[in-house]
């Protein structure tokens, strides 16, 4: 997740101008069978991202809508948008931010269905900024002017740091963001060569574990409930394949509300799925996972970037958002 998403929307036009790119299946208006289930390639995130789809795989729920899910982690970040856009991958789950910059530049994508949530509860998600243990930073209100590791540039994390913190009347003009991996915030931060992180679960939890303070929830705190991720599809795909996206869209609203029902046996699950430890998968702050996407917060999100120069803010969410994947 380290490249730019500037360089990935490009490569992505490039590929369609070159008209690379697997083959979408063509076109067809039936619906995908059980006994014979659609086999779908899709790219997320690894983590629990990732153990989303491969729980509601293990519980059969999106082979009961026909579809068989073959799920690449090794394509994250900047990779997916490109990869959906050329139809190398079926779907592809990205952030919201990477999502509404690449619509922005007219990248012919349809978000169909929520990925992650926030929380609605402060000093609980998560996401969190960390502090060292010994660092003279106590409270937000001390990153300003300050030297703040996030994972890529210019997208979600540097958008809901300064969302928060000037909802808390901070500054933000003189924040310097570095870009790092998530695995590697900890080191970096317990070196002193930044100072603050912005990390996720795991790593929220494996850092409180070690002595680092949270001091701000950016998500959370710049708006609660925000939706922080989504599943996109090509905008050519939406329209030839219409009922797959129609069940993709009922197996995630499906592990969704098996998950918030049984969030202990998730929790049990994650580390046959993914490299979480049973430790971690205990303690860690899970994301929600809803049925539908929420339009308040592609609103906010595409309004906050306009405001801080990521793109113009004029994002077209009746086009971007595929039936079905709103209220």
């Amino acid at each position: 997740m380290h490249s730019s998403l500037r360089l990935a929307a490009s490569s992505a036009l490039m590929l369609l101008l070159a008209g690379c790119g697997a083959s979408s299946g063509g076109s067809s208006n039936a619906a995908p069978d059980s006994s014979k289930p659609t086999v779908i390639k899709i790219a997320e995130t690894a983590g629990v991202p990732a153990a989303f789809l491969e729980y509601g795989e293990e519980k059969g729920l999106f082979k009961a809508q026909g579809l068989d899910l073959e799920i690449d982690t090794a394509a994250g970040g900047a990779a997916v948008i490109p990869g959906v856009v050329s139809g190398n991958y079926q779907f592809g789950g990205s952030n919201t931010t990477s999502v509404l910059l690449a619509a922005s530049k007219g990248l012919p994508i349809s978000l169909v269905a929520p990925g992650t949530f926030a929380t609605d509860k402060t000093d609980e998600d998560f996401s969190a900024v960390l502090v060292a243990k010994d660092s003279p930073i106590t409270s937000a209100q001390d990153l300003a002017g300050k030297k703040i590791a996030v994972n890529t540039l210019k997208n979600i994390g540097d958008v809901t740091i300064k969302a928060a913190l000037e909802a808390r009347g901070v500054d933000t003009s003189g924040i310097q963001f570095v870009e790092l991996g998530f695995p590697d915030m900890l080191a970096t931060l317990d070196a002193g060569r930044v100072d603050a992180a912005w990390e996720i679960e795991p790593f929220v939890s494996l850092g409180r574990e070690q002595g680092f303070r949270p001091v701000l929830w950016p998500y959370v705190e710049s708006k609660p409930s925000l939706q922080v991720g989504s599943y996109v599809a090509s905008t050519k795909y939406v329209n030839e394949r219409p009922k797959v996206v129609e069940a993709f869209q009922k197996g995630v609203a499906a592990t969704a509300e098996a998950i918030a029902s049984d969030p202990a046996g998730f929790r049990t699950a994650l580390p046959t799925l993914q490299k979480v430890t049973p430790e971690a998968a205990q303690k860690m702050i899970l994301p929600v996972w809803q049925a539908k996407c929420d339009l308040d917060s592609l609103s906010f999100m595409a309004e906050k970037m306009g405001k801080y120069g990521l793109s113009d803010g004029k994002i077209d969410l009746d086009k971007l958002v595929a039936s079905g994947a709103a209220e």
